[in-house]
């Protein structure tokens, strides 16, 4: 491969926050620009995989990486784990129905949200299902989004009351949403991943990239935005 003067990054919005960060530091050390594009995965994939463009990209889930190697859009054996979140229920910020745990989403006054895209898919029915609640509290889900941002602008709007969501919501977010802690055996975790992109114009620089996400100077960016490492899990 050619040797190019930018990476062109892109992101699952919801974790752009510490990769942005991380990138800063990364391009002021290798005098490389990065020029990153947040979005939602499943259309920064169909753009990456039209246009035939891209060097690397970071999504909140391991099975959203595998569905893109299957289709020829990321190259295998590049992955790399940049920690995980930890699933939590996220309200609105002073918690106004006072939920203070799972049971508390079966209550009549209760209005749930939940994602049915992005990394947060079926989030919820593991959660729920662990706890048998399922038939309780799918009877109070009002809304559904297709990725984190849509699933937070149900919260900042109002729409909802509640979430099943991320902890590091809590660090993107701090000052819209709070968040109540799931018990330990009810708790789902995933892993945020970036992996090298098929059509990159420089094999070795997209690595390197990775390669500093992951070290542990770009894992302590991904800690103080909520992200948890396997030594914590």
């Amino acid at each position: 491969m050619n040797m190019v003067e930018e990476l062109r990054v892109y992101s699952a919005g919801a974790v752009a926050p510490p990769l942005l960060e991380a990138v800063s530091v990364f391009e002021e050390r290798e005098g490389v620009t990065c020029r990153v594009t947040p979005g939602k995965p499943e259309s920064l994939l169909r753009a990456i995989r039209h246009n035939r463009k891209g060097d690397v990209i970071s999504c909140g889930a391991e099975y959203v990486h595998d569905e893109a190697e299957d289709i020829g859009v990321l190259v295998k054996g590049t992955r790399r784990s940049l920690g995980c979140r930890r699933s939590v229920i996220v309200v609105d910020s002073g918690n106004p129905k006072g939920i203070g745990c799972l049971e508390d989403l079966c209550r009549g006054d209760v209005r749930v949200g939940v994602a049915v895209g992005g990394c947060l898919k079926g989030v919820w029915d593991d959660v729920c299902s662990k706890a048998r609640l399922i038939e309780k509290i799918r009877g109070n889900i009002v809304e559904h989004a297709d990725a984190c941002g849509t699933l937070m602008g149900l919260i900042h709007s109002g729409s909802v009351d509640a979430v099943f969501g991320w902890n590091a919501f809590k660090n993107v977010w701090p000052d819209t949403c709070d968040t109540v802690e799931l018990p330990r055996d009810l708790q789902v975790y995933r892993s945020t991943a970036a992996q090298v992109i098929t059509y990159t114009g420089d094999t070795d620089l997209s690595n390197r990239l990775i390669g500093f996400l992951a070290s542990p100077e770009g894992r302590a960016i991904y800690s103080r935005f909520g992200w948890i490492h396997e030594e914590r899990l």
